[in-house]
């Protein structure tokens, strides 16, 4: 997404500056997983977004087998980019979730959001 076709889109008309501002923390493979495990199963209710890019893909794949993502945004774009990184890697637990909001912007871009099935 960091190429023309990026600044055209312009996702910052689709909500994504709302989802950054209203994170406490935004988290980066520098923090650790055991910490935001242990944040999670404290009940502790803390706002933090991980932002998937080829850079943190490992890291994110991370955080979902130890259980610490409750809640996944994904941006479905107008675009294809060709091969790349798969975000979504093997040995993934299975996990449920539900679907809790979409919409659909003028650009063609979709968002959907999905909650963790407890």
């Amino acid at each position: 997404l960091y190429c023309k076709a990026y600044k055209e889109l312009r996702l910052e008309d689709c909500g994504i500056n709302e989802i950054r501002e209203n994170a406490l923390y935004h988290i980066t493979p520098d923090y650790s997983i055991s910490m935001l495990h242990s944040w999670r199963k404290d009940g502790t209710n803390t706002r933090y977004l991980a932002e998937a890019t080829p850079d943190t893909a490992d890291y994110i794949n991370g955080l979902l087998r130890m259980h610490t993502v409750d809640e996944i945004i994904l941006y479905t774009i107008p675009f294809i980019a060709g091969t790349g990184k798969r975000f979504f890697q093997s040995a993934l637990p299975q996990e449920q979730w539900t679907l809790a909001s979409q919409k659909a912007y003028r650009n063609g871009v979709v968002r959907h959001i999905y909650k963790a099935c407890v």
